[in-house]
């Protein structure tokens, strides 16, 4: 009996001792300056990420894990396994099953390609890393200096919000979060590629599917998002000279709905740092401009951003992110700073500012908040 049980346990004990395992444990908490009836003016959560991953001869099993606990609302009260594949190597090429999160772009403060997984908008909403997890299926080959993608994106992700009570919530009626889709995939092309003698990277993507952006209808009382099928083209490249680094974006959206007219999207911008600019202190001064011609889609639409990145290059690995945005045409502003560094090595501290002042017909309200992240990296 002890052998048959040693039998069974084998597998596990040889997964713990190959297992690679990262993550974080934390808290923020952030306050909140507005005068919108019914809101709270503070909000105060626990945070668990953690990535586990076995490799296994030529291919490897990957797991990421989201939590989230806060004390006020229970919407964002969950577990969320963003990233669960398994992946195989070929000598030049792999093929992944499951679900996990890409990152496509090249600009610093919004990515109008990054279009494959759906927003977190049970996190904060302007934080746009903060993505769910898509269930595909994918193979890639590799050439020389390139690569080449066919990716089935399996399903589209219901986008669920926090609670009325919120300060990110900001629709203006109850919301049902069951999207309104047909029931099909939707399948990316992509070529990626970098230059031998010129320091550039570049990509090209094809899209017959599911846009990322979708429009909302009113339906039994409340409102739901509706995603419609599109053929979309995509393309973003960044180009190092010496020390200024030019990045660029572009979308064109073919769309088969009659509610949506075809659209087309650009971004461009450029990183300059000055290196040991004061003591051994580097800033990079950031410029981006978008402009989108969208009839659903009013963020973005003519807008520039200027920024700047300070880092300190100490033992803390400290650094400063800033920057301002401003809509040319409807005068939006938005004004951001955050501030983060290392304690004690496993230990990080981010303090971060914004304030955001729309339009007076915006979905938004002024608002300012500030916000302090204490987490604790293994």
């Amino acid at each position: 009996m002890k052998k048959i049980a040693l039998a069974l346990l084998l597998p596990f004990i040889l997964l713990c001792e190959e297992l690679q395992y990262k993550g974080n444990i934390g808290f923020e908490q952030e306050y909140f300056l507005h005068d919108i009836k019914g809101k709270r003016d503070n909000a105060l959560a626990l945070r668990l990420e953690a990535e586990f991953k076995y490799e296994l001869y030529n291919s490897e099993i990957a797991m990421k894990v989201k939590g989230i606990f806060d004390k006020e609302d229970e919407n964002r009260r969950y577990v969320d396994f963003n990233e669960l594949y398994y992946k195989y190597n070929f000598d030049d090429s792999d093929i992944l099953i499951g679900r996990n999160i890409r990152f496509w772009g090249a600009l610093e403060f919004h990515n109008l390609v990054d279009i494959f997984n759906t927003k977190d908008f049970l996190d904060n909403p302007f934080d746009y890393d903060s993505k769910l997890g898509t269930w595909n299926v994918s193979a890639t080959h590799y050439l020389e200096n390139s690569e080449i993608s066919l990716i089935v994106k399996l399903k589209e992700e219901n986008q669920p919000m926090q609670d009325r009570s919120s300060i990110y919530y900001f629709l203006p009626q109850d919301y049902n979060e069951n999207l309104k889709s047909k029931n099909r995939p939707s399948v990316f092309l992509k070529y990626s590629g970098s230059g031998d003698e010129l320091q550039i990277d570049y990509s090209f993507i094809y899209l017959n599917g599911f846009d990322n952006n979708r429009y909302l209808s009113f339906e039994k009382g409340k409102l739901r998002q509706n995603a419609y099928i599109v053929n979309k083209f995509l393309s973003y490249a960044t180009l190092v000279l010496d020390s200024t680094i030019y990045k660029g974006e572009y979308s064109y959206t073919l769309s088969d709905d009659e509610k949506i007219s075809n659209y087309t999207e650009v971004g461009v911008g450029l990183e300059h740092t000055l290196y040991s600019f004061y003591d051994n202190k580097d800033l990079g001064l950031l410029v981006e401009y978008y402009k989108n011609d969208s009839n659903t889609q009013s963020f973005f639409a003519n807008d520039l951003t200027l920024g700047f990145r300070l880092s300190l290059n100490d033992m803390s690995s400290s650094e400063i992110l800033g920057g301002f945005s401003v809509g040319l045409d409807n005068h939006e502003k938005i004004m951001f700073i955050k501030y983060d560094t290392r304690v004690f090595q496993k230990y990080k501290l981010a303090l971060s500012y914004q304030k955001l002042a729309p339009k007076s017909d915006s979905v938004f309200a002024k608002l300012q908040s500030a916000k302090l992240e204490f987490t604790y990296y293994f």
